[in-house]
């Protein structure tokens, strides 16, 4: 050994002196200690803190950061420079275990700014700045370390603002992850100052190695902090838009940062991450944790039918303004289309995919419940199907990280079963139970007049009723005589279980100018000049016939609603002029459907069934004119006595040769329409119910069918009508 050197035992009889000279030096001078309490009292002079001994004394009130300009002068007066080597890297450790924890140390300090509030510097991180007279090695060190103290107090921001109750369970759920972590943030930062206190061969380079792993972590969670920040403030200024286009929210807080919103910018993050293992573990912990509370509204929702979002973080959303209730009368039928939607927006990535599958999983489930029948669950019944297999999650455009983080993916099984259990369930029920294919063929039989020996009989027995104006026609009356015709034992109609259900109804409007105002819907505004329509509550034909989803709501047509007894006998036209209707050009016929057959048969396809109907009656009441004129003309003396006149011989043959000719007309018309048209068409609408597979191929189908029997026939065609 080289002389002058100390011996190994020298140098650590030595560090052993200056530990106990630390640690005597705690214990005789208490008020200068660097404990929470003493360091509190010493480096802030602010009264609350010199009077609220008890709340200095708090445990937990070391996690509570109070940053505050006023120091004691006290502490200035010593520089860190003019300290010798070895204490200049206690001193700086010890205040870097404060610093650490959001507390002001002596020798670094907060920068602080006027120009924002503590609340708001707090939320983007306090910056901190070391004494100039320290060490440049022992600085350069510091300086390391303290993107640590920033970040802890900006992710400690984050967790005490979004715990907030109007934050939503998913941001409950993130912030309760995050404390996790704080805590053993917070718990190294113990183990450290332990080692401080304990090991005499604790340097400021033991302390960085140890603290390293920990500022990647800390700076991949200040760094989505930041993110969330970021999309927060880019949604509150689209806020004022939103509320010009009309949308409303229970609370400020936007649905981009809450919820689904939520869920997606953590999945963004682990996929532009995925190169880095510890960045990617670090953001599947959290997606495995803040995704918990969604899967259970998930699950709720595709089990059970309900929605349990007190937040709006869920991404089906319920309009409970709209009721089944409106579907005999609404003639938009919008309660299958709009009592739940999904909210675009804020579906999770890895929810896309199915989506759809979602949403109808929960409004069959809606329409079992209303129906009163109890739902069974879908595990039970996954179990009955035999051989079938689980879900190939590799045909599914999900990351497997993703599928990993959210249990290895048992929620696509859950969301398939779920599913089938609820599409079969509603399916049976509408084509078992409340035998949809003999629904429809009761209204094929009245509304098509298919076998109409017993309207032909109700025509005869109402004919006098039928001339009449329709402000004069009884309802009561008429259904009176329908009711007798169906109950005729000669009738086919008598053995139809569902005859009760067929009502007379008059409308308001003739059928070509109905037509028209369907068509034209878009180009001819309906100048509505009666006050009493709004008195009766008038039913709105506002779609296009054909399109199931646009135009919608933005016009009034034929007015309906409650008779008294007699209908209403003014006609309102396209061009707003009044005519005389009578009752043989009002009369139609209503059906009376319950729910769930409503979803199916719903005010908007009843309308379509009835604008047919009076198609077919006007061919059919034609006909029998043309009949009757035949017959009048066959007993007439001077119709066929010859008058011996060249000049009105010739007239009489064009007379009875344009009759004929009409007549020849209005019978194969007719015929094109009963037999080319509805019946073919009527075929295929059985072929396809027989092998349907899913609730909404059954409303396809039946919109599909109705829709080409009016096109067939020529209805939709706005030339032909004029």
């Amino acid at each position: 050994m080289s002389k002058g050197l100390l011996t190994e035992q020298q140098v650590n009889k030595l560090t052993a002196q200056l530990a106990n000279i630390r640690q005597v030096k705690l214990r005789t001078n208490p008020l200068k200690s660097t404990s929470f309490a003493s360091r509190l009292i010493n480096g802030y002079t602010t009264k609350s803190f010199h009077e609220e001994h008890d709340f200095i004394n708090a445990p937990l009130n070391s996690r509570v950061l109070q940053l505050s300009p006023l120091r004691d002068n006290n502490d200035k007066e010593l520089k860190i420079g003019s300290l010798p080597l070895q204490l200049q890297e206690y001193a700086i450790i010890e205040d870097l275990l404060f610093v650490m924890m959001g507390i002001e140390g002596k020798y670094i300090e907060a920068n602080l700014s006027e120009d924002f509030t503590e609340d708001e510097q707090q939320s983007d991180g306090v910056t901190y700045s070391v004494d100039g007279s320290l060490d440049p090695s022992l600085k350069d060190l510091t300086e390391r370390i303290l993107p640590l103290a920033t970040y802890y107090t900006s992710i400690n921001a984050f967790v005490e603002m979004h715990s907030k109750f109007e934050y939503g369970f998913v941001n409950h759920a993130l912030c309760a992850a995050m404390r996790e972590l704080l805590k053993e943030y917070l718990i190294l930062i113990t183990q450290l100052e332990h080692q401080f206190c304990s090991s005499p061969t604790f340097t400021l380079q033991k302390f960085w190695f140890y603290v390293h792993p920990t500022l990647h972590t800390m700076s991949n969670l200040h760094s989505l902090i930041m993110d969330i920040r970021n999309v927060t403030r880019n949604a509150m200024e689209e806020d004022t838009e939103m509320l010009i286009d009309g949308f409303h929210r229970s609370n400020n807080i936007p649905q981009q940062v809450k919820g689904g919103g939520l869920l997606s910018i953590l999945i963004d993050r682990m996929t532009n991450m995925s190169g880095d293992l510890a960045t990617k573990k670090l953001y599947m912990y959290l997606l495995s944790k803040s995704s918990q509370p969604y899967v259970t509204m998930l699950h709720s929702w595709i089990h059970n039918g309900e929605i349990h979002d007190p937040y709006e973080e869920f991404m089906v959303q319920e309009r409970k303004g709209v009721r089944k209730e409106d579907l005999k009368e609404d003639f938009n039928d919008a309660y299958w289309e709009m009592r739940y939607t999904i909210k675009e927006d804020v579906v999770p990535p890895f929810l896309i995919p199915f989506r759809n599958k979602i949403l109808l999983a929960g409004k069959y489930l809606n329409v079992i419940r209303e129906c009163g029948i109890a739902i069974q669950v879908p595990q039970q019944q996954s179990m009955d199907d035999d051989g079938k297999d689980n879900v190939d999650k590799t045909d599914i455009n999900v990351s497997n990280d993703i599928l990993a983080a959210m249990d290895g993916g048992r929620f696509v099984d859950s969301i398939e079963n779920a599913y089938k259990c609820a599409n079969r369930t509603l399916l049976d029920l509408l084509l078992k139970d409340q035998q949809l294919i003999a629904r429809l063929r009761s209204i094929k039989r009245y509304f098509f007049l298919d076998q109409s020996d017993f309207f032909t009989h109700f025509l005869d027995l109402a004919s006098v009723e039928l001339k009449k104006p329709s402000s004069q026609v009884s309802l009561t009356k008429l259904q009176s005589l329908l009711d007798l015709v169906l109950r005729n034992p000669s009738s086919v109609a008598y053995t139809d279980p569902f005859k009760e259900d067929v009502k007379v109804e008059m409308s308001t409007v003739r059928l070509v100018d109905q037509l028209l105002r369907i068509i034209n819907v878009e180009t001819a505004p309906i100048t509505r000049t009666n006050s009493f329509s709004e008195s009766l509550g008038g039913r709105k034909e506002i779609s296009r016939i054909g399109d199931e989803s646009e135009n919608e709501g933005s016009e009034e047509g034929s007015i309906s609603g409650e008779r008294f007894g007699y209908a209403v006998g003014v006609v309102w036209n396209v061009g707003g002029s009044k005519q005389p209707l009578t009752g043989i050009d009002a009369l139609t016929l209503d059906y009376t459907v319950t729910f769930p057959l409503s979803l199916v048969i719903s005010r908007k396809a009843l309308t379509k069934y009835q604008l047919l109907f009076r198609h077919l009656l006007h061919l059919k009441y034609v006909e029998q004119l043309l009949c009757n004129t035949w017959i009048e003309h066959s007993k007439s003396f001077y119709w066929r006595r010859g008058s011996g006149h060249p000049t009105i011989e010739a007239w009489k043959s064009r007379v009875f040769a344009l009759r004929q000719r009409m007549l020849v007309f209005v019978q194969q018309f007719a015929y094109y329409i009963t037999n080319e048209v509805l019946e073919p068409q009527w075929r295929n609408l059985e072929a396809n119910l027989a092998k349907v597979s899913t609730v909404d191929q059954v409303l396809q189908y039946h919109s599909d069918f109705l829709d080409t029997c009016l096109k067939e026939c020529m209805l939709t065609n706005a030339k032909l009508l004029r």
